[in-house]
């Protein structure tokens, strides 16, 4: 009998020490998002101490740029303002640049600089943090999250990129030896 009471206030204890947890984990309102999964990605790579230093320094740069561009008038709704005219514009078919100029009609002046200022922080951000990794470091990071790390390819860069290949290279010299 004294072992059935034992159990069960043992039992009662833990049911109401789990009823006093909450049920759902909040969301993290500390620090910025971007520059978490940014780090988090980095915890496969073993980083010097300069590297993570310099890499510190930037995500607190910009981190403070954020913070200032909140404060500007950046808010979840122009954010979330973003994120729907981009979700219209790609299920109307359009790509890239249509895209993006669907999205800046859909926005104010204002609002259209202010995320002009986001994302050239964000990419300010990720070409530093790529500066500091070797080629070995990059190589170590998750594909998924190397992506973020290097530069798009477009424009002329993208143009020379297969130059060389192709159109005339290699054609007829099987004919010529058989």
């Amino acid at each position: 009998m004294r072992t059935l009471i034992a159990v069960s206030l043992v039992a009662l204890m833990t049911v109401s020490s789990v009823a006093d947890e909450p049920a759902k984990k909040k969301r993290d309102k500390g620090g910025n998002s971007i520059v978490k999964r940014l780090m988090t990605s980095l915890e496969a790579v073993s980083l010097t101490e300069d590297q993570t230093a310099t890499i510190k320094a930037a995500a607190s740069k910009f981190e403070a740029t954020s913070k200032e561009l909140r404060e500007a008038g950046l808010t979840a709704d122009v954010r979330k303002k973003v994120m729907t005219a981009t979700k219209e514009a790609r299920e109307s078919g359009a790509k890239g640049k249509e895209v993006a100029a669907k999205v800046k009609e859909s926005l104010t002046s204002e609002e259209a600089a202010l995320i002009a200022k986001m994302d050239a922080a964000n990419k300010t951000l990720r070409t530093s943090i790529a500066a500091v990794l070797t080629p070995e470091q990059l190589e170590a990071i998750p594909e998924k999250a190397r992506r973020q790390f290097q530069p798009r390819q477009g424009g002329k860069a993208g143009a020379e990129k297969g130059k060389g290949k192709g159109k005339g290279k290699g054609k007829g010299k099987k004919k010529d030896q058989a």
